[in-house]
């Protein structure tokens, strides 16, 4: 009858044994997944990101202040006192309008003095003509001959006389009025009645109001791309008279190359740099405002990087990548170089052509400084 109770008494020992050890190998297993959780907190925190397919875009905003396309400035011939300025500042002219009228005396006066000259010198000229008619028929050969070369002499001081006359009167007809060449818009008026015109400074300045305004701005050959000559644009201006209106490229000219210089000299960057000439039409055009034009170039169906998520290793390129790794307490990953090749960029994005696939997926940014092999946690 002894013998139940020392059993009864052994099983228990063993559940209790059965129990102790369960919870044993319990906190075992929690302490160990503890463990590795708060190891799991140590790790870089990286942020992922996809790389997909599409677009790049490049975006160049360029601008200018808009001018007369054609400005003339008009002098008189310089020592002619202004008489009368017929013109204004704003003032709407046409072809052959009079813009200011000189003071023509002194050359009048001069003319009248050279039309003397040459009436005394034809009364000369008419006295040895008739000295020479007498010498021909009494004289010798010697005096015939001299008094030929006179009346030759004559002749020509005569014709130098004439040639200066018709100059001054030249001058006169075109320096007594200044006369617009096109029409246009007086932009500025610097003669002054009764002062001389210096031949200095522009009397009239006149713009030619059929061709309009222009503005012009440097731009990258890059950015610029297939446009061409004749290529319509959308100009903004600003100011008081902001609008939109459409811009035609007039001229396409090489620049001087734009040049930046990083840290060292191996790390200078040249430019090739185009100057772009752009038309524009306008009623309440009048000069002087700002006008922007934004260029666009895209490059289609490219796998796309943020620039964020690139490093530099010497002359390469590289970006990390994702190895997941299966374990007995789940799923660990770790970071891989990816060597990548670009062949575009913008401000944000790099188009990349080797060294990743689509949908791969890649570190955007780590709470950490990563590298090769290190053990991360995603979020």
């Amino acid at each position: 009858m002894e013998i139940q109770p020392t059993g009864q008494a052994l099983n228990g020992r063993k559940r209790k044994i059965r129990i102790l050890f369960g919870l044993f190998i319990g906190l075992l297993i929690g302490f160990t997944l503890f463990s590795n959780t708060l190891k799991s907190l140590t790790l870089p925190k990286v942020a992922l990101i996809t790389a997909d397919r599409g677009e790049l875009v490049h975006t160049f905003q360029g601008g200018g202040t808009v001018k007369w396309r054609m400005e003339s400035a008009l002098t008189g011939a310089a020592g002619g006192k202004v008489k009368q300025v017929k013109v204004k500042v704003g003032e709407l002219v046409k072809k052959g309008q009079a813009l200011v009228v000189y003071d023509t005396k002194a050359v009048q006066y001069q003319i009248l003095d050279e039309k003397a000259a040459l009436d005394k010198l034809n009364i000369s000229i008419k006295e040895l003509e008739n000295n020479y008619i007498e010498i021909y028929h009494n004289g010798d050969e010697k005096s015939i001959e001299s008094a030929r070369n006179a009346i030759k002499v004559s002749s020509i001081d005569k014709d130098v006389l004439q040639r200066r006359i018709q100059k001054l009167q030249e001058d006169l007809s075109a320096n007594g009025t200044l006369a617009a060449p096109f029409d246009g818009i007086v932009k500025k008026v610097g003669a002054v009645e009764g002062l001389g015109s210096t031949g200095g400074a522009p009397d009239v300045i006149i713009a030619n109001q059929s061709l309009g305004f222009d503005f012009e701005f440097l731009a990258p050959a890059d950015a610029i791309g297939l446009l061409e000559k004749g290529a319509k644009l959308d100009v903004q201006l600003s100011g008081s008279n902001a609008k939109q209106v459409e811009g035609r490229i007039e001229e396409i000219q090489d620049a001087e190359l734009l040049t930046q210089t990083g840290e060292g000299a191996s790390q200078t960057k040249y430019t090739a740099m185009k100057r772009l000439i752009v038309a524009i039409q306008g009623d309440a055009l009048q000069g002087g405002e700002r006008a922007a034009v934004e260029l666009t170039r895209k490059m289609e169906d490219v796998i796309l990087v943020p620039n964020k998520a690139i490093h530099d290793e010497g002359n390469k390129k590289y970006v990390f990548g994702i190895e997941e790794r299966n374990g007995p307490l789940g799923n660990a990953f770790y970071v891989r170089k990816r060597y990548i090749t670009i062949i575009d960029l913008n401000e944000t994005q790099s188009a990349v052509t080797q060294g990743l696939f689509e949908q791969e997926q890649i570190v955007l940014e780590s709470s950490d400084p990563l590298q090769e092999g290190d053990k991360i946690r995603v979020h």
